[in-house]
């Protein structure tokens, strides 16, 4: 797939709006810092709403565009904030914050090839954004580069983005290429950092203890899932990868209750029932068995349409 340059990338959304490209060109001195204030303020509805009247008389102000499509981005407007980054894009190509937004907007679109290609561009244009690497890593684990992700979210860290979903990342993406020790240590240093939070996400300690499960390591494994759980109950994977450890150290009445819980939070995957079913066999307990395999079946139906 060839990669696209900033310019290539303008055209690339004026082919898509219907748009010309125009050269960059001063503005006049014209003041955006009050949308900036709203912005920055979190008020991203009257910043959006004022910018819509802005832009419609100053339409060169790619300033202006950026602004409304960030706005439109954090109220979850993705289309129309796709829309305005790429007005804004196809005046001024070489803003880097617009196409890392623009990247993100087109993640969410389930459009990862264009959005490797945006967040190319914005590193191109800004080698030290470290929220554009991390982006770009966390997308390429998602599509099995595991190697590919590494590079880019070691280099997240080095450029100082230590965060908690960092190590978290980078655990998942050691584990998944085998790379125990580097795993466990990631992982280890996101636990610390999470703890060290005001409030602390239950998702480090579930993707950690399921790690342990993979290793068989299945007290670990139950230990991080009770703490996760007394963290944030509301997670179904917490409680299926808690069944899976009680499975593994052979505590059976547990693992049907950790699983009876993760159906209750989400009752339509299949793959709980299936797996109740067969708990329920192993305790001989078959209407119950016959009852999860029927929803099983039901489940597996809805799936495939």
């Amino acid at each position: 797939m060839p990669r696209l340059t900033p310019a290539i990338s303008a055209f690339a959304c004026a082919a898509l709006l219907g748009l010309s490209v125009t050269k960059v060109r001063a503005d006049g001195g014209l003041a955006l810092s009050d949308y900036e204030t709203l912005i920055k303020a979190g008020k991203f509805a009257d910043a959006s709403s004022a910018l819509e009247t802005y832009v419609a008389g100053h339409p060169k102000s790619w300033q202006a565009f950026y602004q409304l499509g960030y706005a439109d981005f954090r109220l979850h407007r993705i289309q129309e904030s796709l829309t305005m980054l790429c007005k804004s894009l196809v005046l001024n190509p070489n803003f880097a914050e617009a196409h890392k937004i623009l990247a993100y907007d087109l993640n969410i679109l389930g459009r990862q090839d264009y959005a490797i290609r945006e967040l190319e561009a914005a590193i191109r244009l800004e080698p030290s954004s470290s929220e554009s690497h991390y982006e770009l890593g966390r997308i390429y684990y998602e599509q099995g580069s595991y190697l590919k992700a590494i590079e880019h979210l070691e280099q997240a860290r080095l450029l100082g983005q230590e965060s908690v979903r960092v190590y978290h990342n980078l655990g998942l993406a050691y584990s998944a290429v085998g790379d125990n020790k580097k795993a466990t240590a990631s992982f280890e240093e996101g636990l610390r950092r999470n703890a060290a939070q005001a409030k602390p996400s239950a998702w480090p300690l579930i993707d950690y203890a399921t790690f342990f499960n993979l290793q068989n390591d299945f007290e670990k494994a139950r230990d991080l899932l009770l703490e996760a759980i007394k963290i944030d109950n509301t997670w179904d994977q917490g409680y299926s990868e808690l069944s899976k450890a009680y499975r593994g150290l052979g505590e059976t009445a547990d693992a049907i209750e950790a699983l009876r819980q993760a159906v209750a939070l989400n009752p339509r995957k299949s793959e709980y029932h299936y797996m109740l079913a067969r708990l329920y066999t192993q305790t001989r307990q078959p209407a119950a068995a016959k009852q999860e395999l029927a929803e099983y079946e039901q489940q597996k139906s809805r799936e495939s349409r």
